[in-house]
């Protein structure tokens, strides 16, 4: 039998279903060694740092990774950066094939004035610091202001959002990181806006996490009526399952009753940042809309 030596840079979701891809072509004449690199002692990547700590069956897709590490010829070799402890032309040196499996640590920037101002956050800083990352966890964020938001139209967004107006009892019992949690509990937020470019007919969020949103005791979350009813004229007769799943997932959001809770989490479309406001830290942001421009008060943008 021959048996390929392979180094996967990553112990993300790629790495590992790379390793999987391997495995499942192995046969009676070809088989592979896979050693997997992994810069944090911990693997799994954003299954372990990017999912929300209060949707904890997501990351059970961590079972099938550690099916994969339990498999033969399979070893994870964590605290190693490539590029710092071992190069890449080393690996190449000692392994058949090198498969780079890692993303970007950085969140990208939005382009606009302001960007510089204190307690204007990346949202994968901040998706780290709530998750416990080890470099995140001395995130020079302020939690004292009223009002937050956050910019995006996919399910990061909401989650953010969600975290960011959820009554911090609720995250009790999660695995959020003990010094985000401690932070949480002390916060002053009570209105999160989440502001996409575009109208909801482009939103990215998926349709069980919108369907959850009303059943959310502590949060009145609202979407205009005006906005939806508009989206799904623009989304024409047929549109793709699942913007048709996702706006009627919207338009009940859009009518159901507010429960005159103290904790407020909206939905804004067609609202495009254009300045971020302030002089040593964040105030305000201004927005572009299909009636003109707009500035939105904050104590934190994500």
């Amino acid at each position: 039998m021959k048996v390929f030596k392979i180094a996967i840079v990553g112990a993300g979701p790629a790495g590992y279903f790379a390793a999987q891809a391997l495995q499942n072509l192995q046969s009676d004449e070809t088989a592979f060694a896979i050693d997997m690199f992994e810069r944090l002692p911990t693997p799994w990547g954003l299954v372990r740092s990017g999912v929300a700590p209060d949707h904890p069956k997501i990351k059970t897709v961590s079972k099938v990774f550690e099916k994969i590490a339990n498999s033969e010829r399979f070893r994870l070799i964590g605290n190693i950066e490539v590029g710092r402890d071992v190069t890449i032309s080393t690996l190449q040196d000692r392994y058949d094939a090198v498969v780079i499996a890692v993303g970007t640590p950085h969140g990208r920037s939005l382009g606009i004035p302001g960007e510089g101002l204190k307690n204007v956050i990346s949202s994968a800083d901040f998706v780290y610091w709530y998750n416990g990352h080890p470099d995140y966890q001395n995130l020079d964020i302020d939690l004292t202001g009223t009002k937050a938001i956050v910019i995006g139209a996919g399910n990061v967004a909401m989650d953010v959002g969600r975290m960011l107006a959820l009554d911090p009892k609720e995250l009790d019992k999660t695995d959020t990181s003990e010094i985000a949690l401690q932070r949480l509990h002390q916060s002053s937020i009570r209105e999160v806006s989440i502001v996409a470019r575009r109208g909801a007919e482009h939103a990215a969020f998926t349709a069980p996490e919108l369907r959850e949103l009303p059943d959310l005791e502590s949060i009145d979350v609202t979407m205009s009526v005006d906005d939806i009813t508009s989206a799904i004229s623009r989304a024409g007769t047929e549109p793709e399952k699942h913007v048709k799943s996702n706006l009627e997932a919207m338009r009940l959001i859009s009518e159901t009753q507010a429960k005159a809770v103290s904790r407020k989490l909206e939905f804004l479309f067609q609202h495009k940042p254009i300045a971020i406001n302030g002089s040593d830290r964040v105030k305000s942001v201004t927005f572009e809309t299909p009636e003109g421009e707009v500035t939105k008060e904050c104590d934190l943008l994500v």
